[in-house]
C-alpha cells in the first residue's frame, strides 16, 4: 500500500531547496545571516521539511506570517529563532515569550498592554520593530513614535529589543525608485535612533527580490522567501540572470478512467466542452477542492507520455478531465500538472500567467488534501498528509521511511 489512499500528490526536491539557500548565501555579504520564510505551510511546501533542509545549508532563522505557524515549527522539534511576520494579538504575547518566538511590534497601545501582562515573567518577549517606509501595511511611519515605541521597550526589563525591520513594496520591479525611495526611508529613521542614544539591534530589509537586486542592502540578514523554493518574484529579476534557483515543487496525479467518447458529446458540468471527433477523455482525481485552479477550465493543460494535453470542461471540485490526443491513455498513468516530464514542462509563472496571478498564489492555493512527499537524491524521504496526520506513522512505516 502507498503512504496515501489517492493518485494526486507534491514532490518537493529538497535538493533543490538545499541549492537555492547556497545560491544566496554566496550571492550575499559573508556577514548577513539568512531568515527562510516558511509562511503559508511552506508557501504551499510543507512548512517543517523546507524550514529544516534551509537551516541544514545555511539559513540560521525562519520566519512566519502568524504566531500559530510558529507553533507548528516549535512542535516539530525546531528550536532555531522564529520570528511572526504578522499581527500577534496581545493576550497571545505570552504563548510566544513560553515557546521563545520573536514579535513583531509596531504599535504603541499593544506594547503596554503586553508590558502589564508580562509583569511577573521571568522570560522575556523579544521584539522585531516593523517600519512602513511605503508600505502602507502595518509598521510605524512616523518617527516620534519608533522612537517612544523603541524607549518603551528599552525601558521594560520584560522585553528585549532584537530587531528592526521594513518591508519593501517594488523591489522585484524595473522602476527602482520606489524601492531606493523607501531604502533611503529606512536609512534615515536607523539614524535617528542612532542619534536618540539607542544601539541598533539585528537590522533587515531585503527580500527575494531585493537581496537579488541590491546585495549591498543586506545589513544584518535577509528574508528569503519566494527564492527558497526555486521561483522568482517576477519575469524582471528572472531575466537578470545574477542566480539559478530551482524549483522544489511539482503536482502529479494518476488517470483514473478512460474512455472514448463519440462526437458531439459534452464534457463536465454545463457542458461547456463538446467533443468535435472521436475523442479519448481521461478524468485525473484532482479539483479545485485540492486548490487546483477552475479558471484553468477549458485553458489549462497537463502533461501525459512526455505530451501536452488540454483541460477539457469545467475543473470539477474533485476530479479534471484531459483530451489525450494520441488516444493511448490507460489507467494509472502518471499525469503531470505543474512541474516536468519527459522534455517538456509546466512552470509555476506559465500558471500564473494564464491565472492572471503571481507564482506565490498558485503554489499557496494548493491545501492539506494533497500529501507532500519530500525527495532527496531522488529517494522518498518523507511524507505529509493533512488529511492522514493521525495515521502519518503507520503511513511512513508503510512507505519504508
Amino acid at each position: 500500500m502507498k503512504p496515501y489512499a489517492r493518485d494526486t500528490w507534491i514532490e518537493v526536491d529538497l535538493d533543490a531547496i538545499a541549492a537555492n539557500v547556497s545560491a544566496l548565501r554566496q550571492h550575499i555579504p559573508a556577514h548577513s545571516e539568512i531568515m527562510a520564510v516558511v509562511k503559508a505551510d511552506g508557501y504551499g511546501h510543507g512548512s517543517e521539511y523546507t524550514a529544516r533542509e534551509a537551516l541544514a545549508h545555511g539559513a540560521t532563522r525562519l520566519a512566519v506570517a502568524a504566531l500559530d505557524e510558529a507553533l507548528v515549527l516549535r512542535r516539530a522539534g525546531i528550536t532555531a529563532p522564529i520570528l511572526v511576520l504578522g499581527y500577534t494579538p496581545v493576550d497571545a504575547m505570552q504563548t510566544a515569550v513560553e515557546e521563545n518566538i520573536q514579535l513583531t511590534v509596531y504599535h504603541l497601545q499593544w506594547l503596554q498592554d503586553a508590558a502589564r501582562l508580562l509583569i511577573g515573567s521571568s522570560k522575556k518577549l523579544e521584539i522585531h520593530v516593523k517600519v512602513d517606509t511605503g508600505m502602507g501595511r502595518i509598521g510605524v511611519s512616523d518617527e516620534k513614535e519608533l522612537l517612544e515605541l523603541i524607549h518603551t521597550i528599552t525601558t521594560n526589563d520584560s522585553m528585549r529589543w532584537v530587531g528592526i525591520f521594513t518591508h519593501f513594496a517594488c523591489a522585484d520591479e524595473e522602476d527602482t525608485t520606489h524601492v531606493k525611495g523607501q531604502h533611503t526611508l529606512f536609512q534615515e529613521r536607523l539614524k535617528a535612533v542612532e542619534q536618540a542614544g539607542y544601539k541598533l539591534p539585528l537590522i533587515h530589509c531585503n527580500n527575494t527580490a531585493a537581496a537579488i537586486v541590491f546585495p549591498e542592502w543586506s545589513y544584518d540578514l535577509i528574508r528569503l522567501g519566494i527564492g527558497l523554493y526555486g521561483l522568482y518574484p517576477s519575469d524582471f529579476i528572472k531575466q537578470q540572470h545574477v542566480l539559478d534557483l530551482k524549483p522544489a515543487l511539482s503536482l502529479k496525479t494518476r488517470i483514473s478512467h478512460v474512455k472514448n467518447m463519440p462526437p458531439h458529446s459534452t464534457i463536465s458540468y454545463g457542458a461547456t466542452y463538446t467533443t468535435t471527433d472521436q475523442e479519448q477523455i481521461a478524468t485525473v482525481p484532482i479539483g479545485y477542492g485540492d486548490g487546483f485552479p477552475r479558471l484553468l477550465s477549458n485553458r489549462g493543460v497537463a502533461l501525459c507520455h512526455g505530451k501536452r494535453v488540454p483541460i477539457v470542461g469545467r475543473v470539477c471540485m474533485d476530479q479534471t478531465i484531459l483530451h489525450i490526443h494520441s488516444g493511448d491513455a490507460q489507467v494509472g498513468d502518471e499525469v503531470v500538472l505543474y512541474g516536468k516530464q519527459g522534455n517538456e514542462e509546466i512552470t509555476l509563472d506559465e500558471i500564473a500567467e494564464c491565472l492572471g496571478t503571481i507564482n506565490y498564489e498558485v503554489t499557496c492555493m494548493l491545501n492539506y488534501r494533497i500529501p507532500r512527499v519530500y525527495l532527496r537524491n531522488g529517494k522518498i524521504v518523507g511524507i505529509c498528509h493533512g488529511i492522514a496526520n493521525k495515521f502519518l506513522e503507520e503511513y511512513r512505516k508503510m512507505a519504508g521511511i
